[in-house]
């Protein structure tokens, strides 16, 4: 890993390089993520009492003993205290570690009941990747680094988080195109039937249909099916060209703002809620302390 931090304007746009975030930027940053992280986990665990489809590490270890024994008070005071750490700045790596290892754990056992959970899974990658920035070692920094880390090696680890968030929804567009054989865009107003069934099923829980506006929105997808592959095209689209974000500030600002309303969207429409990715993109691609930095020359 190199520690070099190229902030040339006259770089090509295909060399990405971590951005010049301030240190304000990067504290704000590392208090949010720190509340987005530990409010991702799901500490409450007591259903989790067997694991019938293992996921990951499930194939290996038995994780009930979570369901069994969940992480109480003082466990996740625990967590907080080290969480703390990470974000004034001090052995930020060990501060994430008890995180990281509820996280992985619990995520692992609740996508171990038959189905995944897809937030939990970018959030806790985004911290596992500053975590191991942190501990990566400096030739000559010695322990004072690991320590301490200098204004350097927090950009480096936001620019880790950054990766991961583009890494994400690149590889979840690839996958729609995979496996659908390419033929996702052909195929998308099929999603505007399987709106139907969301209704319906809804219906059926709480005797109540969806809003009149929602309905109708389904109706005319269903009524004009390339309507639906542009409205659906888009959010592939969004996925797809998610690397774009790491280019500069102001893609990464754009980027953002794409997120959260392809979420925003998908929320109203498919009653399918990302909040952390939204939070996510919130926090490190608007970036509202340096916001205004976004519209500066590139």
């Amino acid at each position: 890993m190199t520690d070099s931090i190229n902030t040339s304007n006259g770089r090509p746009w295909w060399k990405p390089v971590a951005f010049d975030w301030s240190r304000l930027e990067l504290f704000v940053m590392r208090l949010s993520f720190a509340a987005l992280a530990f409010w991702n986990v799901k500490w409450e665990t007591r259903k989790f009492l067997d694991q019938p489809s293992p996921n990951g590490l499930a194939h290996f270890f038995d994780l009930t003993w979570l369901g069994k024994n969940p992480p109480g008070m003082m466990t996740q005071g625990f967590v907080i205290a080290f969480l703390f750490l990470y974000v004034v700045g001090l052995a930020p790596a060990v501060g994430l570690l008890p995180w990281a290892f509820y996280a992985t754990l619990i995520g692992t056992l609740g996508n171990s009941q038959g189905a995944i959970n897809h937030s939990w899974q970018m959030v806790t990658m985004m911290g596992l990747a500053q975590m191991f920035v942190y501990a990566w070692p400096r030739r000559g920094a010695g322990v004072f680094l690991w320590i301490r880390p200098d204004h350097e090696r927090h950009r480096q680890a936001a620019w880790a988080a950054l990766i991961v968030i583009a890494a994400s929804y690149v590889v979840c567009g690839l996958v729609k195109v995979v496996n659908s054989d390419g033929m996702w865009l052909v195929r998308a107003p099929w999603l505007a039937v399987q709106l139907y069934k969301t209704h319906y099923s809804h219906f059926y829980d709480t005797l109540e249909m969806p809003p009149q506006w929602l309905q109708q929105i389904t109706e005319t997808l269903v009524q004009y099916p390339n309507l639906a592959r542009l409205l659906f095209g888009g959010g592939l689209f969004i996925e797809l060209v998610a690397f774009a974000i790491l280019i500069n500030r102001r893609w990464a600002l754009i980027g953002g703002v794409a997120i959260i309303a392809l979420h925003m969207s998908i929320s109203k429409i498919m009653n399918l809620n990302f909040e952390a990715h939204m939070l996510a993109a919130l926090i490190y691609l608007v970036n509202v302390p340096g916001i205004h930095k976004a519209f500066r020359r590139s």
